[in-house]
């Protein structure tokens, strides 16, 4: 059959290829999250300045993306796909070739932010060659990561006797090489797609006033540059107008405090555990249940942002990770397996459900919704650069990251409070409509 629950069987093939490489993309999570020691040891440099790296990665990465996708509009997401991979396959040869925190930074710093210009590219694939299954496409590219990292970590900790960083970042290399050409052969637009839209445009363009009708020659109306003074002027005032709304302020800060969670987590997990003397058995099945957990909570909070005010849902998001980070600061025996539990079922519903509440409260359907989620994801993104910096000095200073682990309870305290405000003043407690008929996702 040509069609597979009423999609092409190559956009299946497709998204297989994506999750394959996604999966195996997790090897990279797992060595900046478990062999900060050996990393810093081999370099001859603090915390701090892998700290620095890796937020400069994030940051870079953050600026990187939409750049990225103006570049799949002017020249499509296949051959972003392949710059992106390109710029990934040449960060880890520097790595590796350069074994020295320059090379370290400029690898891993510098060009691994550069490849995230292809962010988007698999969102844009998927909206390409699919029409009813859009939203479980995407969340099958997700669930890559974290399943990757739930798969992959207890196999890497059990050899660790003869792996190390570099080995790994190896094996990530030659996976990366091998991409490259898999890309050219295999991915390609859906002309079909590109096909129906056409018709369409033809359509739009016969029901406007022709020359023909008229009689008269019309000159074509200049084109509205992408950039401008005027629409600069007009998003900055627009940002000025959020920032004076009660609900905009409690969800900058909620997702500002998210991303600090995030880089938290990301960056000095494990390095949290190393140093409570945690045994290797127990940190490879806290991160591969962290992993489990990122998807099954995923999934779970996507249906109470949905079933319930989402206003109330975060702020129980929220106040579950007051929980797990307590947990993690008092840090006794089970603490990193009840921390993964906590902190993994909440770790994908506060970006999405930010968003949503700020849409819905301020725009209902109105323009500049782009800006907006735009400045949402880029005080997330910033929340990963201050934590990966703080956790790198807070370790450097005093040997632990006691103050950055209570400054994530104290900060999620203030955004679950934010929310459970929000909630009482019957601010974004709006369900998702309910829907009747054919889904187009």
């Amino acid at each position: 059959m040509r069609l597979l629950f009423k999609e092409k069987k190559y956009a299946w093939f497709l998204l297989a290829f994506l999750w394959v490489f996604g999966f195996v993309g997790s090897l990279g999570r797992f060595v900046m999250a478990y062999y900060q020691k050996d990393i810093s040891e081999t370099l001859g440099v603090g915390r701090s300045f892998l700290g620095a790296t890796w937020s400069t990665a994030i940051f870079i990465g953050a600026i990187s993306a939409p750049l990225g996708g103006w570049l799949i509009d002017k020249i499509g997401y296949k051959k972003v796909m392949i710059y992106s991979a390109i710029a990934n396959l040449l960060s880890l040869a520097i790595v590796l070739l350069f074994r020295n925190p320059i090379g370290y930074f400029l690898g891993f710093g510098l060009i691994t932010g550069i490849a995230g210009i292809g962010a988007s590219a698999s969102y844009v694939l998927v909206a390409n060659w699919f029409k009813h299954h859009r939203a479980k496409a995407l969340m099958i590219i997700g669930s890559a990561g974290s399943l990757g990292l739930a798969v992959l970590t207890p196999v890497l900790v059990s050899n660790k006797g003869w792996l190390n960083w570099t080995t790994v970042y190896t094996v990530l290399f030659i996976i990366s090489l091998a991409f490259i050409p898999l890309i050219l052969l295999i991915v390609r637009s859906n002309k079909e797609a590109s096909e129906e839209e056409a018709p369409a445009a033809s359509a739009q363009d016969s029901s406007s006033p022709t020359n023909k009708e008229t009689g008269e020659e019309q000159p074509p109306a200049p084109a509205e540059p992408v950039f401008s003074l005027k629409k600069m002027s007009e998003g900055f005032k627009a940002f000025l107008v959020y920032l004076t709304r009660p609900v905009m302020l409690v969800i900058m800060f909620a997702l500002l405090t998210c991303g600090i969670s995030m880089g938290t987590v990301e960056m000095n997990l494990m390095a949290i555990h190393q140093l409570a003397h945690v045994s290797d058995g127990m940190m490879s099945s806290s991160l591969s249940l962290l992993g489990l957990l990122e998807l099954v909570g995923g999934v779970t909070f996507s249906f109470l942002l949905d079933y319930m005010p989402r206003v109330k849902a975060l702020a129980y998001l929220y106040f579950f990770r007051i929980i797990g980070f307590a947990v993690l600061f008092f840090h006794f025996d089970y603490s990193p397996i009840l921390f993964s539990l906590i902190f993994g079922a909440t770790y994908l519903g506060a970006v999405p459900g930010g968003i949503l509440v700020a849409g819905e409260a301020l725009n209902e359907g109105k323009k500049q919704i782009g800006l907006q989620t735009g400045i949402l994801l880029l005080i997330h993104q910033l929340g990963g650069v201050v934590a990966a910096i703080a956790g790198g000095l807070n370790f450097d200073l005093v040997n632990d990251y006691q103050f950055l682990i209570a400054v994530n309870v104290v900060f999620s305290l203030i955004a679950s409070a934010g929310y459970f405000v929000l909630y009482r003043k019957g601010i974004g407690t709006k369900k998702a409509p309910v829907l009747t008929g054919e889904v187009g996702a």
